[in-house]
C-alpha cells in the first residue's frame, strides 16, 4: 500500500511552526501555557502526554469565550475545545462588566520546558487544527469558591489597560477562520468529564464548575466517548 506525503506547503507550515514553538524567545527556556481543556487535568499532562510541567496554577481568563469549535469524529469525540477573545476589549477592559457578563475562561496555567512546550504545540496539532494566541491569565489560588472573581476584582474596579496585568502565556485558539465564526459542536461527556476532573482538581470558581457541569453533551455511541477511558489506561501503564 503507497503511503501519500502530505503537500509541500503542509509540511513547510509544519516545520515552521514546530520551529516557531521552540524559539518563540532565545532570551528563557520556560514557556508559560494557559490550559482550559482537557489539559486542566494534570493527569492529562503527566500520564497522557508524558510531560512534566515546572508548576502550575488556577488561572482566569478575561475577556475571552470557551468554545468547542474544533471538530472531531463525530459520535466518538464529536469536538474538543478552544477560546477566543471577545471583539472590541483588544485595548481597555471593563473588568465589572466582564465579571457580569461571564466572559472569562477560566483554567489552569503550567509553566514548561521548551521542549515540552514544543510538545503540546505538536500534539494538539498546531498549526492544523488550533494556533498559538498570546494572552494574559491572573493566577489565583482556587479554593472552590470565588477566588478567581476577586483576583479579577483586585486589578481594577473600572476598566485597565490589556498589556498591563496577569502573566504573559501562550494558549490555543481555533486556527481555522470557518471554526472560529461557525457554530459549536457538542462534546462527549467523556470529554467534559475530563474539564471538570481538572476544574476540581485546581479548585476553580464554583460558578465556572457548574458552567462546565451544564454544557449538554453531543451523541456519542457506545458509551459516553473515550477521553476517559484513553486516560485511565495512561494513568494504569504509569503505575
Amino acid at each position: 500500500m503507497m503511503v501519500m506525503s502530505p503537500p509541500k506547503h503542509q509540511l513547510l507550515m509544519l516545520l515552521a511552526a514546530l520551529h516557531y514553538c521552540k524559539g518563540l524567545s532565545q532570551q528563557s527556556q520556560t514557556y508559560n501555557y494557559f490550559a482550559y481543556g482537557s489539559n486542566m487535568a494534570s493527569s492529562t499532562m503527566t500520564n497522557l502526554r508524558n510531560l512534566a510541567p515546572l508548576a502550575s496554577s488556577a488561572a482566569v481568563l478575561p475577556a475571552h469565550t470557551l468554545r468547542f469549535n474544533i471538530p472531531g469524529v463525530p459520535l466518538v469525540e464529536p469536538s474538543s475545545a478552544s477560546v477566543e477573545p471577545i471583539d472590541g476589549m483588544d485595548d481597555i477592559m471593563d473588568i465589572g462588566a466582564i465579571i457580569e457578563r461571564g466572559e472569562l475562561v477560566h483554567g489552569v496555567l503550567y509553566k514548561l520546558t521548551e521542549e515540552d512546550f514544543s510538545s503540546v504545540c505538536s500534539t494538539e496539532g498546531v498549526p492544523f487544527a488550533y494556533s498559538l494566541h498570546r494572552c494574559r491569565p491572573i493566577p489565583y489560588t482556587g479554593d472552590g469558591k470565588r477566588a478567581g472573581e476577586e483576583s479579577l476584582r483586585k486589578l481594577d474596579d473600572l476598566s485597565m489597560v490589556s498589556n498591563e496585568f496577569g502573566v504573559s502565556a501562550f494558549t490555543l485558539r481555533a486556527a481555522r477562520k470557518n471554526w472560529r465564526e461557525g457554530k459549536d459542536i457538542p462534546p462527549s461527556q467523556s470529554y467534559l468529564n475530563v474539564l471538570i476532573r481538572g476544574a476540581k482538581e485546581f479548585a476553580l470558581d464554583g460558578s465556572y464548575l457548574e458552567k462546565l457541569q451544564q454544557i449538554e453533551a453531543g451523541r456519542t455511541f457506545p458509551g459516553n466517548g473515550l477521553a476517559e477511558e484513553l486516560l485511565r489506561r495512561a494513568e494504569t501503564r504509569s503505575i
